[in-house]
């Protein structure tokens, strides 16, 4: 890869980067105002169930979207990787190059769309048991 599309590359990257980090503050900032409401109320004492699992729900919503966010920033810090060791762009199962438009579309995958359709599925197969 030469040094103008490494650099271009990179700068794509952080972009990503900043937008799931602010995605993540939200997410925080949002838990927190959750967290706020629940003490005002004190802690579900004489809220109505509904309302109580309604809060309970909106946090597992919170933290599954928090994990997943987390998950994308440590690919971002490994397509970093790859970009530093020449190896961006490159699929990390078959070696074959990544199709340019889905590097585009998603800056930080490790693989090819032919592969990561085979590990999901393995993934679905291994999850079952």
């Amino acid at each position: 890869m030469d040094t103008k599309r490494k650099s271009k590359v990179k700068v794509s990257l952080e972009e990503r980067r900043g937008e799931l980090q602010d995605e993540l503050a939200n997410l925080h900032a949002e838990m927190r105002t959750l967290g706020v409401e629940q003490e005002s109320e004190r802690g579900g004492l004489g809220n109505h169930m509904a309302d109580d699992a309604s809060s309970v729900a909106e946090q597992d919503r919170i933290l599954a979207l928090g994990a997943d966010l987390s998950e994308l920033l440590r690919q971002l810090d490994e397509a970093f990787g790859r970009v530093d060791a020449g190896t961006y762009g490159i699929c990390q199962h078959c070696d074959k190059p990544i199709n340019r438009e889905r590097l585009e579309a998603f800056p930080y995958v490790a693989h090819c769309i032919d592969c990561q359709t085979v590990l999901e599925r393995e993934h679905a197969l291994h999850s079952r048991h």
